[in-house]
């Protein structure tokens, strides 16, 4: 909705009319309510989004590391590549101690290891306000989506009446004007001291936690000059003085900038001189200047979480809204956009008409999941902090590094896992094959987000990563079919006897375009003759012949064979890259000997432990989470375990 603003100032004040009932009102545009935004205009929901600030209060400081997962999720909206050119990657992770002379980097590590297995092992440094920009803007572009400034919740309503299927949210402006807005969900994304939570204390919704004495400052320096090695790097700085980090940013106006956190003890002043000569104490015998300061706060840390995500899955709460801890691990912003993401894709199913109300539940199921095991990590981390930041003991910063490694998984996102629930398969974790032993990692779990892979299209022979090319986020549902080798003996049997009851009466097939779509992958060789015979005659790859007989398994734009061999990012014994010695007991086929080696033959069948003599159907969620996982391609378990969870929460599928 286009909203003309007044000169010289940012206030917007063009609502629809107050008896439009707007489908989503989100309060806030940081970092959930912009993707949210974003998000649901991307998957054909016009939302109204408001903000209380005007957006040049947006535009510095806050949040300033886009982690593993969250870079993934960028590139499934075609964000990331505009994201990643404004920022500066952050690979490596240096810690010094300064207390002794001459100053000692006592370890440089990966910024995530090897083995959480994506194809973005790195942070991208850039400010909030930037990213948030970023995606206001795309949200414009798609469905004209604008913030209206500057205007904060006085009350939220739900309406008893069910016909009315409405919240009355009240707003009121800066400038003291007020307006009542209609909409038939309110999602409140306006941070830790939110409106909308407040709002919700009528309905027993309470910020629950504590407040630590650990107190930080955060400052962000422009034009700077140093001697000190690692400022390009993440660098942990320990000394008798306290201790501090270096954050790498993008550079500001054309200069260099950089963000240094440094801890402040309770007698301590907090100042920005005081702050500033406590960095050059901690830094010395660095020098360290800069040409000014872009931003610059001090926090004391907290740690609260909101008893409810939701209200009868009409009023939600994302972001800070919902949870409040440190920024040490780097996961405010991302855990804010993770929520907004998740949230987007189960309004839409619902407001689409697609899904039915239930799904809205799973929001809160999955989220309060992992803002309760942030809480926890956050809590440790911030004790480990300040034991090491209360010494230059080189144990105490071991404590730390291993801290970091052990919650990798989580706080890269990688190894968030939701638990069962409608759009969650509950079956038990499958076993691990005794090739996944070999080649390492843990497969596919329903509720992580799925493995990449590197394989090629078949189409055109163009090698592509999986996650890029295959799932955009366009609100439908990935089945993938992982075919094995199609070529062998009685697979095409199967295949067809699995296509027949895909496209039976009311089958998930008539639902291909619209909510779901078929991905086919084979560990044949993309030049197979006998390949190209079996999807062009019997499998129907293409359109062609008559229309009731020519039933397409696939579009051919979504069929990949897997036979890019790659090295493992698993196994330490796969960096020499050599085969096993003649002490070594012989593997039985080369799949197996290369497997040895390190060497993955068909990495997405050995990495999602698939066998791919009998092949395997995997659903992913528009969200990139595993939603059913089953080995083999028969009809009986395999196919039947899909349609039910499709029923479990599709309209018209009871």
């Amino acid at each position: 909705m286009s909203s003309p603003t007044i000169t010289n100032s940012s206030f917007s004040n063009t609502f629809a009319d107050e008896n439009y009932v707007h489908p989503v009102l989100i309060v806030g545009a940081g970092p959930a309510g912009s993707l949210l935004a974003f998000c649901l205009a991307r998957l054909g929901v016009q939302p109204l989004i408001v903000d209380s600030r005007n957006a040049v209060d947006h535009e510095w400081g806050r949040g300033d590391a886009l982690l593993c997962r969250t870079v993934e999720m960028f590139k499934t909206l075609g964000l990331a590549d505009t994201i990643a050119a404004n920022g500066v990657g952050m690979w490596k992770r240096a810690f010094w101690n300064t207390s002794v002379d001459p100053p000692v980097c006592t370890t440089i590590a990966d910024q995530f290891p090897a083995d959480l297995d994506t194809d973005s092992p790195y942070a991208v440094n850039t400010r909030q306000g930037l990213v948030e920009r970023i995606i206001l803007e795309g949200a414009e572009k798609i469905s004209g989506v604008q913030v209206l400034r500057p205007w904060s919740v006085t009350d939220t309503e739900m309406v008893d009446d069910p016909n009315a299927d409405a919240v009355i949210v009240t707003l009121k402006s800066q400038y003291g004007e007020t307006r009542k807005v209609k909409a038939r969900r309110v999602v409140g994304c306006d941070g830790g001291r939110s409106t909308v939570r407040r709002s919700l204390k009528k309905y027993d919704v309470q910020l629950e936690g504590e407040s630590h004495d650990s107190i930080w400052s955060a400052i962000d320096v422009v034009g700077f000059e140093t001697d000190f090695p690692d400022v390009n790097m993440l660098a942990i700085i320990a000394s008798k003085h306290g201790s501090i980090r270096f954050i790498p940013r993008e550079d500001i106006n054309g200069q260099n900038c950089i963000r240094i956190y440094c801890e402040l003890n309770s007698e301590e002043k907090s100042s920005l001189e005081d702050v500033t000569a406590k960095i050059q104490r901690v830094l010395h015998p660095f020098k360290f200047t800069w040409e000014a300061v872009n931003w610059f706060t001090v926090y004391t840390v907290a740690q609260r979480i909101a008893s409810a995500f939701d209200v009868n899955q009409r009023i939600f709460l994302a972001g800070d809204a919902a949870h409040i801890h440190s920024p040490k691990a780097g996961l405010g912003m991302n855990t804010s956009f993770l929520d907004a993401h998740n949230l987007a894709l189960k309004i839409a199913l619902v407001e689409n008409g697609v899904a039915k109300p239930s799904v809205l539940s799973t929001y809160a199921l999955e989220r309060r999941g992992v803002a309760d095991q942030l809480m926890k990590m956050d809590g440790e981390l911030i004790r480990v902090y300040a034991a090491h930041g209360k010494s230059s003991d080189p144990a105490d910063q071991q404590k730390l590094i291993a801290f970091q490694r052990a919650n990798a998984p989580f706080q890269a996102g990688t190894g968030i896992t939701y638990a069962p629930n409608v759009l969650v398969d509950d079956t038990p974790a499958l076993t691990p094959t005794p090739m996944l032993a070999l080649v390492g990692g843990q497969g596919l779990c329903a509720g992580r987000r799925i493995l990449p892979a590197t394989v090629r299209r078949y189409s055109d022979g163009i090698i592509v990563k999986m996650l890029d090319d295959a799932i955009p986020f366009d609100g439908r549902f990935t089945i993938f079919l992982c075919l094995g080798d199609v070529i062998q003996l009685g697979a095409v049997e199967k295949l067809e006897a699995l296509r027949e009851a895909m496209f039976r009466a009311n089958g998930l097939h008539d639902k291909a375009g619209k909510i779901i779509r078929f991905v086919g992958v084979t560990t044949a060789s993309h030049l197979s003759i006998a390949l190209s015979s079996l999807f062009h005659q019997r499998l129907r790859l293409l359109p062609g012949g008559d229309a009731a007989e020519s039933r397409i398994l696939f579009n051919s734009s979504k069929v990949y064979t897997d036979d890019v061999p790659c090295l493992s990012p698993y196994l330490s014994h796969a960096c020499p890259r050599s085969l096993p010695s003649e002490s070594t007991p012989a593997p039985t086929d080369i799949l197996s000997t290369k497997a040895a080696a390190g060497i993955l033959v068909h990495p997405l069948h050995q990495k999602w432990d698939i066998d791919p003599k009998e092949g395997g159907i995997v659903v992913v969620r528009p969200d990139g989470h595993v939603g059913v996982l089953r080995r083999g391609l028969d009809v009986q378990m395999a196919w039947s375990a899909v349609e039910k969870y499709f029923d479990g929460f599709l309209k018209g599928r009871d």
